[in-house]
């Protein structure tokens, strides 16, 4: 597996609301793993604000985030093309688009990159991820299950760098959950991509390369 080159230096996230400051999180630095990096924390300590960082979708009050060495928040740097090309995506809500089909949800990161897609890969993705049957039904009539595996294939199919997993088993039931974290660092594994994941959820943690802790906006790494 190719070693990553995804950082953060001093990156710290401060909301303003009315006349109060809220610091969401304190001046984290630390270098991304290779493989599977779980950041585990209960809900309002941080971690999904860290992880938008991170993946170029939230800009730091202040620090820089590195890809490849270049600060993907400096203003010479074209971010709409790293998130599109090197990155994916995968969260809580799915947030796939309800008007296309389950086949364009996917190939949607392709079309977006000018990239033909290859047969080969496609059909191994979806027969891996058990929806080659649901390529032409549209999202709302998919289970929850279903749904966030199509998310995992879009996610992939444009083969990442670093995939970013927002709380990706929050809305489903244990047993879907475990089947789609299995499905999930199954194919990173496959893939050689970076994964970065966050969740309250513990049980997840069996699957970590790597564990981070946060607790009140503050960052440390699990021994």
């Amino acid at each position: 597996m190719v070693e990553q080159k995804l950082s953060c230096e001093s990156c710290e996230k401060i909301y303003k609301q009315g006349g109060a400051y809220i610091v969401a999180v304190r001046p984290a630095t630390f270098k991304i793993e290779s493989g599977i990096n779980i950041i585990m924390g209960r809900s309002g300590s941080g971690k999904s604000t860290l992880l938008h960082m991170l993946a170029g979708l939230e800009v730091p009050t202040s620090g820089s985030v590195y890809y490849q060495n270049t600060n993907i928040y400096n203003a010479a740097t074209d971010l709409s093309s790293i998130r599109r090309r090197h990155f994916g995506f995968i969260f809580q809500s799915y947030n796939l688009i309800p008007e296309l089909t389950v086949q364009d949800n996917i190939r949607m990161p392709l079309y977006l990159n000018g990239i033909h897609p290859c047969s080969n890969t496609y059909e191994n993705l979806i027969s891996t991820l058990g929806i080659a049957d649901k390529m032409h039904q549209m999202p709302a009539w998919l289970s929850g299950g279903e749904q966030q595996r199509v998310a995992i294939a879009r996610a992939i199919i444009h083969n990442p760098d670093v995939i970013f997993a927002d709380e990706p088993t929050g809305n489903l039931d244990e047993s879907n959950g475990s089947i789609v974290m299995k499905l999930l660092c199954g194919l990173v594994q496959t893939y050689g991509s970076t994964l970065v994941l966050v969740t309250h959820d513990r049980d997840l943690l069996s699957f970590a390369d790597h564990v981070y802790k946060m607790r009140d906006g503050n960052l440390e790494q699990a021994v």
